[in-house]
């Protein structure tokens, strides 16, 4: 039993795994208090600047290195962006040459800047694609389009987040 329990040990040791704490990092350095900028929108898709805001919102919330405020003279650094690109285009087609599936683009750049002297403290320009069912209903269509831009704006927020922390 004891061998057992030295091999978790060890193995646990060895592949970096450990518990989010006080000694993680994040570009930030020892800022804390963070402000969300609702971003920018550079393409014609409506609420796209809603989605990755709300998203980049939820999950900067479950930080534990991060204190989020609503208030931007309280924080810290401001994280701001802007949505460049949105397209979505025919991906593959059925045998009666009719289009089968769509690939929605997305493409994000992101800032963090320091509030007081509103220095440039981390960019990143991310993209993500998502794949939805073609359908011949014109409105289910839009709506698979609307939640394959929902749907890339939580996974831009999850590498946005990543990319900010940069203990591992």
């Amino acid at each position: 039993m004891r061998i057992v329990v030295t091999l978790f040990v060890l193995l646990l040791a060895g592949c970096g795994y450990h518990t989010p704490g006080s000694s993680d990092a994040w570009v930030g350095g020892d800022a804390r208090v963070l402000y969300v900028q609702l971003f920018d929108n550079q393409t014609a898709e409506p609420y796209l600047e809603n989605y990755i805001t709300d998203a980049l919102v939820a999950e900067l919330s479950r930080s534990r290195l991060l204190k989020l405020t609503e208030d931007a003279d309280l924080a810290d650094v401001r994280l701001e962006g802007e949505v460049v690109d949105f397209s979505s285009k025919a991906l593959s087609y059925g045998t009666s040459d009719q289009i089968t599936d769509y690939r929605a683009n997305m493409q994000v750049s992101v800032r963090l800047m320091a509030r007081d002297s509103n220095e440039l403290l981390w960019r990143e320009n991310l993209q993500r694609s998502e794949d939805y069912l073609a359908t011949v209903n014109k409105n289910l269509q839009l709506e698979g389009e609307r939640l394959a831009g929902q749907q890339l704006s939580k996974r831009l927020a999850e590498d946005i987040y990543s990319s900010l922390l940069n203990s591992f």
